[in-house]
């Protein structure tokens, strides 16, 4: 057998061009956007990791500009070493070895050079660290022409001389010479609204660990997760450990409930290390409409007060279950499929609730009345989701019989006029029918007594 190598071997560079113009095929804009605020995002978790309070990351902002000629994502979020701009920050992937930063939402390494590429033809990145800075700077279309894969640094200050202030510690980005779509998307008020709406639900656990995210000046607003409560209504949880995938363990925090009847809102939520990555799902990626073994209907607006929120954490963000793009999950994942099947059984007691909650309006007599079930959800309180307020399982009142009027049947017989004339009269009433109703009362008194 001849050797390989003495017969040549077989070009797999790969090509800029693949990068520049295939690769951002993958990602929507938007998504593309929130990847640079994901880097900010990072940058807090280094500089807080060993905090332990509930906001970490208090005093610490990020803020995006978008306008038709730039964007600009500027944090004091600690900045980036330059160890890591060397060898990580603008490498296309993750190399080997390379350690990642323990609980960090950026791990397939494409995230901001994608975005660059996306969004513009021009980039700067200045970084301010504790005890360093560097500025690189790049024209993509210049970059391109070049067999060179590096970005080369246009300041590069390794060792300052004394530390700066800690709010002057974080990372300016600026992306220029925006594609011509790209322009135009920038330049309408409700894809900005959209944008931000977007950048908000993906980061709102972020913020509600205390980090401040501007678009615009304006501050996100923060719409918090939430489920009904009460001493009789429990949503249900459970906590999960999956060892098997890696070397760190991947923990999962998985709760079911019901909140306010909204059906767009309704469906099952996933964040992997506090980044949204699946927004109220109603599909059967997380189950609905599975035929198997635990099943769960398709969904429909009888289920619009179901929510469902799965919370998956590591410090090795590789082992978790979400795509490069961070738009949704992996379904492929062994992990994700064990997960599932947890959030399908954990569903499943609420659907049967709102089953019966259908069932009881349908019983009722009036339908503005609130029914018994529906009185008990309008008593609760809503609270986010944690163990204080959650059940092994899924708890609520069971319905109360609601009583139902007696069947009826119609009885019809003629009689000579004269003879009603005369029972109408005597019964003191006007039409044939009482007559017959009032003739039937009498005679089930008198002679059908107990």
């Amino acid at each position: 057998m001849t050797n390989g190598n003495q017969l040549g071997s077989v070009d797999a560079h790969p090509t800029k061009d693949f990068f520049i113009e295939m690769l951002v095929k993958d990602i929507p804009l938007s998504r593309a956007v929130i990847d640079l605020v994901d880097n900010c995002v990072d940058g807090a978790i280094r500089l807080r990791r060993d905090v332990t309070s509930d906001r970490p990351f208090d005093g610490l902002w990020a803020r995006l500009e978008v306008t038709q000629e730039r964007l600009r994502v500027a944090d004091n979020c600690g900045g980036i070493p330059v160890d890591i701009a060397r060898n990580y920050a603008f490498r296309f992937g993750r190399p080997q070895g390379m350690q990642a930063t323990r609980h960090s939402i950026g791990q397939f390494g494409v995230g901001m050079k994608r975005a660059f590429f996306k969004i513009g033809t021009r980039f700067r990145v200045e970084s301010t660290t504790e005890d360093s800075r560097f500025v690189v700077e790049e024209d993509v279309e210049q970059w391109r022409r070049h067999d060179r894969w590096e970005f080369g640094f246009q300041e590069l200050e390794p060792n300052l001389e004394s530390a700066p202030p800690p709010d002057e510690r974080g990372t300016v980005v600026e992306v220029t010479g925006l594609h011509e779509t790209v322009a135009k998307q920038f330049g309408l008020e409700n894809y900005l609204t959209d944008l931000s709406q977007q950048l908000a639900r993906a980061h709102q656990l972020s913020v509600d660990k205390g980090l401040s995210i501007t678009f615009n000046r304006i501050p996100l607003q923060l719409r918090r997760l939430e489920l009904l409560h009460s001493d009789v209504l429990k949503p249900g949880r459970r906590e999960l450990v999956f060892h098997e995938h890696g070397p760190s363990p991947v923990r999962a925090e998985l709760y079911a409930g019901v909140g306010d009847s909204t059906p767009w809102e309704a469906g099952w939520y996933v964040f992997c290390n506090g980044r949204m990555v699946l927004e109220a799902d109603q599909t059967i990626t997380t189950g609905w409409g599975e035929t198997r073994e635990h099943t769960l209907p398709k969904f429909h607006n009888q289920f619009a007060r179901f929510r469902g929120y799965a919370f998956l954490d590591s410090d090795d963000a590789g082992l978790l279950p979400w795509n490069t793009t961070k738009t949704g999950v992996d379904i492929d994942s062994p992990l994700f499929q064990n997960l599932r099947l947890h959030m399908i059984i954990l569903t499943r007691p609420v659907i049967n609730f709102l089953n019966k909650l259908k069932d009881e309006k349908a019983a009722a007599d009036h339908e503005r009345d609130l029914t018994p079930l529906e009185a008990t959800l309008g008593s609760a309180a809503s609270g986010t989701p944690s163990r204080a307020i959650a059940a092994t399982t899924f708890q609520a009142p069971k319905p109360r019989p609601i009583p139902r009027p007696p069947r009826t049947g119609t009885i019809s017989y003629s009689k000579p006029l004269e003879q009603i004339k005369r029972l109408k009269t005597a019964l003191r009433v006007r039409s044939n029918k009482a007559v017959g109703e009032k003739t039937f009362e009498y005679y089930l008194d008198m002679e059908c007594r107990d």
